[in-house]
């Protein structure tokens, strides 16, 4: 059984293989998902602070599902 700590890393893990896969700074993508930089970058260090209104914003901004997030939990 996973936990919930387990997917939250996962959410994270996955931005910044994403941020690396497409060549992307932090601020571009959070300035693309429009989330102030500023938050992204704290969020990014406790992702247990994204909100799922955040995690779709990314989504959409990286043209991934936000079912992409979690798949490293399962």
């Amino acid at each position: 059984m996973e936990t919930t700590g387990g997917a939250i890393n996962a959410t994270a893990s996955t931005i910044k293989r994403e941020l690396t896969n497409r060549d992307l700074t932090k601020n571009a993508l959070a300035t693309k998902a429009g989330i102030p930089g500023t938050s992204f970058d704290r969020k990014l260090k406790h992702p247990e602070q994204f909100t799922l209104k955040d995690l779709g914003s990314i989504a959409q901004a990286l043209d991934i599902e936000l079912k992409d997030f979690f798949q490293d939990a399962a």
